[in-house]
């Protein structure tokens, strides 16, 4: 057959052969597909298509066409056993067989899908011996929304209901879009339709306060397109500046001449950070008064001339605002009081000194003429011995033949002494009696082997004889030849009287022995026997 209708009657014979096979109880594969398949924007989509054949079939050929606008399918590409593969041209490049092999898996795979790949495909087989079939799906292409915020006007402090920022949304579908905040606020949604897409539009508002700056506005954008969502996050910023304060004078009873260290800081807070000026109220600044920053240095101390009113002037961009700190500089008593204070304190620290310096000294000195005092009658009373010793050497060898007539008489005196204290005599012509009544002068001194000892009163009657006196006015010439020895002996009764009474000043009894009295006025014999 040839002509045109040779195809119509090729179509017609091979369905008549599946009728036939149908009629005859044949059983036939089975073609498989899915109803609707999505694409997302600019990735790559499989569009699939399978023939489970039975025993003794096999996939000769596999069609793919697109539905056009008017209804009409147009190929797209055809898949052959014997001749491989043929894409028609406004799809070169971009539609593939997915997998080589037999032809009972004809899926292809359409690369970089665009909205114009959206509609209805066809897929076409023919089998032999079971013959033709086919089977159609819908292709979706999502459109991902790129979302966007833009901040609203300007926040400042005091403001009404204003509007914070908006985010927008467009995609295919329609996406959703959602707010995260810690701000208190409310928002509206805006939504709109276009011929491959949709958008939302989605504004938050808020009534600002100096609370919210640097809070944070986060838009979520959710889609079918999207793997995760997508956030997008603002920083408010809201514009305020607060109240000016001056810390530093809160005590002006602190404020006083001569402190050091004064200074003023000004204290504020605002958004965007304010600057710090100061100034001093009728007449400029004090010399030796520095601005650093926020802070008003005095780096000398505080004289009166430093009283006022000083001003701190806090701006920004939002606002301006200022502040006054009233500075009184006095003079009190109490640097007076400090100053004296201190000088009696050192006065008192300096005679404290002194008092311990002098107190210090007497106490040296005073142990010091102690020693030395101690150390001259030490030297006295060994001189002392010594003179005495030398003493009753010189007289022991002066008067070394009447020694027994001076131990005779000693002898004697003892026993007379004794006599007499035991007598009580008072007799006026005894000159012992008189001279040692109530006192033992019985006792002597201790008598040394070799002779040099003697009795107190032998010592004395020795020193009479040896004492010096005057010379006596010569006599006349008929009176001495009268009676010369009547006189002498007279005379040597009367010097041994008042000698023995001199010599006995000086003496004490003790244990029945005439001891010399212990005073610095003692009995001193010189080298000649003389009784000092």
């Amino acid at each position: 057959m040839s002509g045109p209708f040779a195809p119509a009657a090729a179509a017609a014979t091979w369905r008549f052969l599946l009728l036939c096979l149908a009629a005859s109880g044949s059983l036939a594969g089975v073609l498989e597909m899915e109803r609707s398949v999505t694409a997302v924007l600019g990735k790559d989509v499989v569009l699939p298509c399978r023939y489970r054949a039975q025993e003794g079939e096999k996939v000769v050929q596999v069609t793919w066409l697109k539905q056009g606008a008017g209804g009409q399918n147009v190929e797209m590409a055809v898949l052959h056993s014997e001749y491989g593969e043929h894409v028609q041209e406004p799809y070169a490049g971009r539609v593939l067989r997915r997998a080589p092999g037999p032809l009972e898996d004809g899926a292809i795979v359409l690369k970089n899908a665009v909205q114009a790949d959206e509609g209805a495909y066809e897929c076409r087989l023919i089998t032999f011996p079971s013959g033709n079939f086919e089977g159609s799906m819908t292709l979706s292409v999502l459109v991902p929304p790129l979302p966007t915020l833009n901040p609203g006007p300007p926040l400042e402090e005091g403001q009404g209901r204003t509007l914070a920022a908006s985010c927008t949304a467009e995609g295919n579908p329609m996406p959703t879009v959602t707010w995260e905040t810690q701000v208190a606020g409310a928002n509206t949604t805006r939504r709109s339709s276009h011929p491959r897409s949709a958008s939302v539009t989605s504004e938050f508002f808020l009534v600002p306060g100096r609370s919210m700056n640097g809070q944070t506005l986060t838009c979520v954008v959710s889609h079918p397109g999207l793997q995760h969502e997508k956030r997008i996050t603002h920083v408010l910023s809201v514009a305020y500046l607060s109240d000016a304060s001056v810390r530093g004078h809160e005590e002006e009873e602190d404020w006083h001449v001569g402190k050091e260290g004064a200074s003023l800081k000004c204290l504020g807070e605002g958004n965007p950070l304010p600057t710090y000026n100061w100034t001093r109220l009728n007449g400029p600044m004090p010399e030796g008064v520095n601005v650093k920053g926020a802070t008003l240095l005095f780096q000398r101390p505080l004289t009166p001339d430093d009283t006022g009113v000083y001003v701190c002037q806090v701006t920004n961009t939002f606002a301006a605002k200022e502040v006054r700190a009233s500075i009184s500089i006095k003079e009190t008593e109490v640097q007076k009081v400090d100053v004296v204070s201190a000088s009696m304190v050192a006065v008192g620290v300096i005679a404290a000194v002194l008092l311990c310096l002098l107190v210090l000294v007497i106490v040296v000195m005073t142990l010091y003429h102690r020693r030395k005092t101690r150390r001259i009658a030490e030297k006295y009373e060994e001189e002392l011995t010594l003179t005495r010793e030398n003493s009753i050497r010189r007289l022991y060898s002066s008067h070394g033949s009447n020694t027994r007539n001076q131990t005779e008489e000693t002898l004697h005196l003892r026993e007379d002494s004794r006599q007499g204290s035991l007598r009580g005599d008072s007799r006026p012509g005894s000159l012992r009696g008189d001279s040692l009544r109530g006192t033992s002068i019985c006792s002597v001194m201790s008598e040394e082997t070799e002779g040099r000892s003697y009795s107190t009163l032998s010592t004395v009657r020795e020193i009479e004889t040896q004492t010096e006196q005057p010379p006596a006015p010569a006599p006349a010439p008929e009176e001495k030849a009268k009676g010369e020895d009547e006189a002498e002996e007279e005379e040597e009764e009367r010097e041994e009287e008042n000698t023995i009474k001199a010599a006995m000043t000086h003496f004490m009894q003790e244990n029945g022995t005439l001891r010399a009295k212990p005073t610095t006025n003692g009995i001193y014999i010189n080298g000649r026997g003389h009784l000092v």
